[in-house]
């Protein structure tokens, strides 16, 4: 068995000491392979610039080979069979929902971050320690042996899960079926928490009566509660961690709102990704790039169902989806990458630029650009009598029930069996998702057939929309319109100065600073009515809207 063993002895120093125990046979050549990515964030991370000091010694004092052949791979060789003990330290300075972070009151760390991959062992049992006495109340999303200590069946389980060990912890709990659901929070608490977890209990009890079982016995949502502005969730199969700050704001209906909806977006994920996997992932490589055409279905999907299922369960009432749903559209009416770049392709790309804004127009927003496109999917089903929710059902019984990987086509088929004439579907994803055409006519259309209006309207910015730039607080241009004249005149980093429109010759006079010099621009301003501002209103009763929402 490898046994993995936690401890810090300087917790100011923000590094843990971890201790690796495995046997070893003589003349093997054994590969350690650190995760340079993890789950749900499809990015190099290079875990191993966290780490320091890595040693290793055995019980006799025999020679060992530590060779290092790759910036995350380490290769040992002995001449005799032996009980390996293998021990290094390991930063934990980045507070998120996916790394690491030691202080005086917790130690907490994602395994994916810090635990080797033994390349030949890889099925083997793994146990893993928790020797940290100063905080006792200890959380491990693997299976709890006896005290301080957890199994994982293989690597991974291991690195699927995450500690929390900390000197306080509250918790609520709540039971559906035969899964036992934990919520705990670290941090200061500013809610109701029986309402907090009714809301939870509403949202999980309609996601488990949509896919008909749920697949974990048990459940953790760990909530880190944080006093400073941050917002991030990460999935895990039996469990999810969310940051969420400033903790303080959540007494306030829209941060609670937005609190509800990373944890049902994250509980999504226990069937979709978790479950429901593209078979590029089964099993996760971590020490390489990975890719998958399936953006649309790991993210698109579950962004729009995260929201939808607030809906569904009641939590949300129209209004408040609405408001929210408003968000993403107004997101992605200013984003035209779309002529550029499919969703297939900016699948893809997730791992060059996938979450960070990246030069402008150069590719979607697998989330918010996936969740319009599912929107239309769903309608288009609709009103053929099903629902997405059905096809997603199709989908953990044919691949994540069974564990066996997808295809995008096999989402594509399960979609078009469902339908009158397949063909509408071949040709939607030939334009939608395999192509580049405008969602937003199919939007406004299956909006439409839920009496839902997309309403444009123009505040009294001339700049944002009658020029198309677009500015930050500082006055920096952040994106310019491209089929606006001030495109052929303007770059994105300037700062603009002053403006002065002439009423008599359309001209605009702008300044700029523009990489420390001052420019003046005067040109012919052709205006036209750039990045609206969206609204979405619900006009008459429409027949589909109560199957939709229910």
């Amino acid at each position: 068995m490898i046994h993995y063993t936690i401890s810090c002895p300087n917790p100011a120093s923000q590094f843990l000491r971890i201790d690796l125990y495995f046997s070893y046979k003589a003349g093997e050549q054994v590969h350690l392979q650190l995760p340079a990515w993890r789950a749900g964030r499809y990015q190099i991370a290079n875990y191993a610039q966290n780490l320091r000091g890595l040693n290793v010694q055995n019980e006799e004092d025999l020679p060992i080979s530590l060779k290092k052949i790759t910036k995350d791979c380490w290769v040992i060789e002995a001449e005799k069979s032996m009980e390996i003990h293998l021990f290094y330290d390991y930063w934990a300075g980045k507070m998120d929902a996916g790394s690491a972070w030691v202080d005086d009151q917790q130690i907490y760390v994602n395994l994916v971050n810090c635990c080797f991959e033994i390349q030949g062992k890889s099925e083997e049992a793994i146990e893993v320690h928790l020797d940290l006495p100063n905080y006792p109340k200890q959380i491990l999303t693997l299976k709890q042996t006896k005290t301080s200590t957890w199994m994982a069946e293989n690597y991974q389980v291991l690195v699927d899960a995450t500690v929390l060990a900390a000197k306080k912890v509250e918790y609520e709990t709540y039971t559906i079926g035969n899964t036992q659901f934990l919520a705990w929070f670290h941090g200061e608490i500013h809610f109701d928490r029986s309402q907090f977890i009714k809301h939870l209990h509403a949202f999980t009890t309609q996601l488990i009566t949509d896919f008909g079982s749920f697949p974990e016995p048990q459940y953790q949502f760990i909530f880190q509660l944080l006093p400073y502005p941050h917002y991030h969730g990460v999935e895990h199969r039996r469990g999810t961690v969310i940051t969420f700050g400033p903790a303080s704001a959540l007494t306030e209906k829209e941060a609670m709102e937005e609190l509800l909806g990373i944890s049902c977006h994250e509980l999504y994920h226990a069937w979709n990704v978790c479950r429901i996997r593209p078979k590029e992932f089964l099993p996760y490589d971590f020490s390489k790039e990975t890719y998958s055409q399936a953006g649309l279905v790991l993210e698109g999907v579950t962004t729009y169902f995260g929201d939808l299922y607030l809906l569904k369960s009641g939590v949300y009432d129209l209004p408040t989806y609405l408001r929210h749903l408003e968000k993403i559209v107004q997101r992605e009416a200013v984003n035209y990458g779309w002529k550029n770049a499919s969703i297939q392709e900016s699948s893809i790309d997730l791992w060059l630029d996938g979450y960070v804004a990246g030069i402008p127009d150069r590719k979607v927003n697998i989330y918010s650009h996936g969740a319009l496109i599912c929107l239309c999917l769903d309608l288009i089903l609709l009103q053929e009598g099903s629902s997405l929710a059905e096809v997603m059902k199709g989908m953990w019984e044919n691949f994540g029930l069974p564990f066996k990987g997808y295809e995008i086509q096999d989402f594509e088929n399960e979609i078009s069996l469902r339908v009158s004439h397949p063909e509408k579907i071949s040709n939607f994803f030939d334009a939608y998702v395999r192509g580049k055409k405008d969602i937003f006519p199919v939007l406004k259309e299956s909006l439409g057939a839920l009496g839902i209006e997309v309403k444009k309207t123009y505040s009294e910015n001339g700049l944002l929309h009658q020029a198309g730039i677009q500015v930050n607080g500082q006055q920096v241009v952040q994106l310019i319109h491209p089929e606006s004249s001030a495109y052929h005149y303007l770059m994105c980093s300037d700062q603009v100065l002053s403006t002065n429109q002439n009423s008599e010759t359309s001209n605009w006079e702008i300044e700029v600073l523009r990489k420390g010099r001052k420019i003046k621009l005067n040109f012919v301003l052709e205006e036209g009515s750039y990045y609206p501002l969206i609204q979405l209103e619900i006009g008459g009763h429409a027949p589909l809207l109560t199957s939709w929402m229910h």
